[in-house]
């Protein structure tokens, strides 16, 4: 029997449809071209040419891993982000588009070079973005996670940014390490889902993704707090504090910052139009 890639991609599509799989074509498309290495575009010309039993067979297994409910990410060890692609394993968090408003939150109110802290930073990719979008900015990238800060040196290297961006170990529950200096940027996307959130989220993120960078305390401001006391303190005069939040937290994180003694405390919306990031000037 005669199978093209559109033929692959339509039964894998179908099994995904079938699972009520959100975003099913999506899926099956990024499946077909992770198995083949073909872009988008190389997909779309070639998806009437011969696909091999190959082809086929390790695409079905991958459908058959999503369909399990594991993460697309993790089955492909790779995701965009800010038109990035980065490396992402289970020991980080899978980036997000709504994440990318903190990213346009910085670089709108930060002109500039300037040295940047990203605290918590997973993957890797809020700093890594903005290294990329700012050739003249440096920065650190900060996490408690072993395995974290492993994927994240990656993309750094991948990124090319070693000479400007670094990796270090850092508790954002704990003052800073001595040697880490000072910011004029601080973001963090820190944990912030609620006690009462954790028991309902998805089984493809509660049972996949790692814990530690979800649970926020019962009221999910337990890491703003202690990065406020902590780590405020290394951040310059004048310098930029920016937190990724819940939609429901904004109002409270704002008291938090103004508790702190932040100016121009501000919320900004993500694509969605929900409320995403805070931020204010020490």
């Amino acid at each position: 029997m005669f199978t093209t890639y559109n033929d692959v991609y339509l039964d894998t599509r179908r099994k995904l449809v079938s699972e009520k799989i959100s975003m099913a074509e999506l899926e099956a498309v990024e499946m077909v071209k992770f198995v083949t290495g073909k872009s988008r575009e190389e997909f779309v010309r070639d998806k009437y040419l011969h696909a091999s039993g190959d082809v086929a067979t390790k695409v079905a297994k991958l459908a058959e891993r999503r369909i399990a409910g594991e993460p697309l990410a993790y089955i492909l060890g790779e995701w965009e982000f800010y038109g990035i692609n980065l490396k992402v394993t289970p020991n980080v968090l899978i980036p997000r588009s709504d994440t990318e408003a903190l990213v346009d939150c910085v670089l709108r109110r930060q002109d500039g070079a300037f040295r940047f802290l990203d605290l918590g930073c997973g993957s890797g990719c809020v700093g890594i973005a903005l290294g990329m979008m700012r050739n003249s900015v440096r920065g650190v990238l900060a996490d408690i996670s072993d395995g974290a800060l492993s994927v994240a040196k990656e993309n750094v290297f991948n990124a090319k940014l070693s000479s400007r961006i670094s990796c270090v170990k850092a508790d954002m529950t704990e003052p800073p390490p001595n040697n880490i200096g000072s910011f004029d940027v601080i973001a963090s996307n820190p944990p912030y889902i609620t006690s009462a959130e954790m028991e309902r989220l998805d089984k493809s993120v509660v049972d996949f993704e790692p814990y530690g960078a979800l649970w926020g305390g019962d009221d999910g401001l337990d890491f703003y707090r202690a990065i406020c006391k902590n780590w405020m303190p290394s951040l310059h005069d004048g310098g930029l504090l920016a937190f990724e939040c819940g939609i429901s937290q904004s109002a409270d994180l704002e008291a938090l910052l103004r508790e702190y003694g932040g100016k121009s405390v501000q919320t900004s919306r993500d694509t969605s139009g929900a409320n995403r990031v805070v931020s204010c000037i020490k």
